[in-house]
């Protein structure tokens, strides 16, 4: 028996595209759709052969699941052209539409704790040779949250375990057309990890994307690069394509704040569609920024920009010695190993440089241990990880923007979450992932899923119900 995986997403009616010619299937898709079929089909292929290939390879979540209930969602109408096989022995998702077949069709391959990688003109055989050996560690079973993998301390005096139970449970429940899909939640209090749900399939020890949270990740990484001298975020970035242009002035810190000036839009499909194009078109996500055209003064206009954060994670490579290996090794040496993460599995372009801005996966564990690095001012267990020092800075609003810190989102004035203190913070990503951290409370709260445009996030709600079942001084 094969190991290859199969499946033609069909239009709902039955009536199969294949039948169509070319002119007259353009046709029915523009008519469903309303956008640039050339423009969003291209796209609509990579996104499914990357997160396919992604969430089958890293979450090992089935096929038919993710194809139908959380990848063909996201890119309607255009997955009714799809043809998708998933092949375990080479470990490549092939995407290719009815309608124009090779001349779009998209390979993702999968390498083992490095994620998955668009090919475009690279082969296997490339891909290969950028990697090091992987490094895996365990950790000890008998020892409670974060430093073990043991069980959630359920015996902490005061806490009205039942009550944040329902309030868990209220996070997975569905409303009629808004759907949420929440796949893990756990909850963390002090040091102790007091709660956790997860979704039928996925469970303590799966990866989940954190999408737009990676932004915070590669945050802490300029960080950790800054502490030891590495880098200096005052000082214009070392981008040699801008040497002697408008774009010279720009700094990490500009970078960090979102503030570049750079022209973007943060969209997936459309006449504007950066983001979209960055991920799933481009081999070298930095450089696709680099050449962006300057529009306003560095430091100037808040943008937000998934190519502002992949351009941040391009130059910390480069500041390690600009091979996939530097940062790899650093990032399992200075920071993962150094908090107990060890399900880290970043994926990178196809140039061999981290996809910071939106690709790294963790267990929902993990991502709470990321959460309580800076819940605890960059300290682990007396192990200064991060300094305090950039720690405030990550946490203090930018000039260009009051609700946003160096790549964190923040409560000033209580405008993100109202009824959540205003020093709350958070790491937040595309589909309601959120890292919430509630200082006053000791708090760390972690949900993940596929939430769809126009669902419901109940975060904030849920977060307010667990405060309320915390011991009250």
């Amino acid at each position: 028996m094969g190991h290859t995986h199969s499946a033609i997403i069909k239009n709902q009616t039955s009536k199969q595209p294949s039948t169509l010619n070319v002119c007259a299937a353009m046709a029915v898709m523009l008519s469903l759709t309303g956008c640039d079929l050339i423009k969003d089909l291209p796209i609509g292929n990579g996104y499914a052969a990357k997160n396919i290939c992604s969430g089958y390879f890293i979450s090992h979540i089935e096929p038919e699941r993710l194809i139908d209930q959380f990848i063909a969602p996201q890119i309607e109408p255009l997955p009714r052209l799809l043809t998708i096989d998933i092949n375990e022995d080479t470990r490549i998702v092939h995407v290719e539409d009815k309608i124009f077949k090779q001349t779009f069709a998209v390979d993702a391959y999968y390498r083992e704790g490095f994620g998955c990688t668009i090919l475009h003109s690279a082969t296997i055989e490339d891909l290969n040779n950028q990697l090091p050996p992987l490094l895996t560690y365990d950790l000890p079973q008998q020892l409670q949250w974060p430093l073990g993998s043991a069980a959630p301390n359920r015996n902490i005096p005061h806490i009205e375990y039942a009550a944040i139970d329902s309030a868990i449970h209220t996070a997975f429940e569905e409303n009629e057309n808004k759907t949420r899909n929440t796949m893990a939640v756990t909850v963390a209090y002090g040091d102790q990890l007091i709660a956790e749900k997860y979704a039928p399939g996925i469970d303590k020890s799966t990866k989940l994307i954190g999408w737009s949270m990676s932004k915070s990740f590669t945050s802490t990484l300029i960080g950790l690069l800054q502490d030891r001298g590495l880098i200096d975020i005052e000082q214009p970035a070392a981008v040699p394509e801008w040497h002697n242009t408008q774009s010279e002035g720009i700094t990490l810190k500009h970078l960090l704040h979102m503030a570049s000036g750079k022209e973007w839009f943060e969209e997936s499909r459309g006449p504007n569609h950066d983001q979209g194009f960055i991920l799933h078109r481009t081999e070298d996500f930095a450089e696709f920024y680099i050449k962006q055209p300057q529009v306003a003064e560095p430091g100037s206009l808040y943008n937000y920009s998934t190519g502002s954060t992949s351009l941040l994670a391009r130059l910390a490579q480069d500041s390690l010695g600009g091979d996939l290996s530097d940062s790899y090794y650093f990032m399992q040496d200075a920071l993962f190993q150094k908090i107990n993460i060890t399900s880290a599995e970043l994926e990178y372009d196809t140039a061999g440089q981290p996809a910071g801005g939106s690709y790294l996966w963790l267990t929902a564990r993990d991502w709470a241990r990321l959460g309580l690095l800076y819940l605890k001012k960059g300290n682990w267990f007396g192990n200064q990880v991060l300094t305090e020092e950039w720690i405030n800075f990550a946490l203090t609003p930018s000039s260009s923007n009051p609700e946003y810190g160096a790549q964190i989102w923040l409560n000033t004035n209580k405008s993100v979450w109202p009824t959540l203190p205003e020093n709350s913070f958070g790491f937040l990503g595309h589909q309601a992932q959120r890292v919430i951290v509630v200082p006053d409370y000791q708090l760390v709260v972690v949900r993940l899923g596929f939430t769809f445009e126009g669902g419901v996030d109940n975060t904030e709600q849920l977060i307010h119900n667990i405060i309320q079942a915390l011991p009250q001084t």
